[in-house]
């Protein structure tokens, strides 16, 4: 197995953001690829009750992602995989989470995402956009060091090319894609797709 990237540690502040864009609760099942010291499904699983899979490579971070998971009280929620994310099936999840490089994405995962993910998946990316997806909202979240991060929110069935409709987001095909998201209920946030508040 080999390390395609190195881990780069979330901020606290941009994962509880997490949580909320993508609307994460106790019937989730939250897969975070390539997840270093656990934090990010270590204090999903704390916020919301989710259950978690972090998958990582380097054993050290494997070890310390179980400690951390003992320490906040949710090892019965979550389990860390000692695996290349390139092998692990992703069926289950129903929230992927994605601070991995462009290129990687790209060459690596985004076939994987297409293929396995079921209709109704939401991906979360910080900083990198998904190569070809749409985003459902992008939003702008104050980190601890006052830094702006970016996060993108992806839904598997309306984001990836295959399932638009039209090449240009008519007013027709952005009724349909709030029908498809939301039902019948209008949601006006979804007008602007850049979402500063955070």
């Amino acid at each position: 197995m080999s390390k395609l990237v190195p881990w780069i540690a979330s901020p606290v502040k941009v994962v509880e953001e997490v949580t909320k864009l993508a609307r994460i609760g106790p019937g989730d099942v939250v897969y975070d690829l390539g997840s270093g010291d656990g934090r990010v499904i270590v204090l999903t699983s704390k916020l919301t009750g989710a259950r978690g899979v972090g998958v990582e490579i380097d054993p050290a971070l494997i070890v310390i992602s179980e400690e951390k998971a003992k320490e906040y009280g949710v090892q019965d929620k979550v389990k860390f995989l000692q695996k290349d994310f390139r092998e692990v099936d992703l069926s289950e999840a129903t929230v992927v989470y994605l601070y991995i490089y462009y290129n990687v994405i790209k060459e690596y995962l985004l076939e994987k995402l297409e293929n396995e993910l079921k209709p109704g998946t939401r991906v979360v990316t910080l900083e990198i956009p998904v190569p070809g997806w749409m985003p459902v909202v992008k939003r702008g979240v104050q980190d601890e060091a006052g830094v702006v991060r970016t996060l993108y929110l992806y839904i598997k069935g309306i984001s990836e090319p295959s399932a638009w409709k039209n090449d240009e987001a008519s007013d027709e095909w952005m009724e349909e894609f709030r029908r498809r998201l939301w039902g019948n209920v209008k949601k006006p946030s979804l007008k602007v797709a850049d979402d500063t508040s955070g």
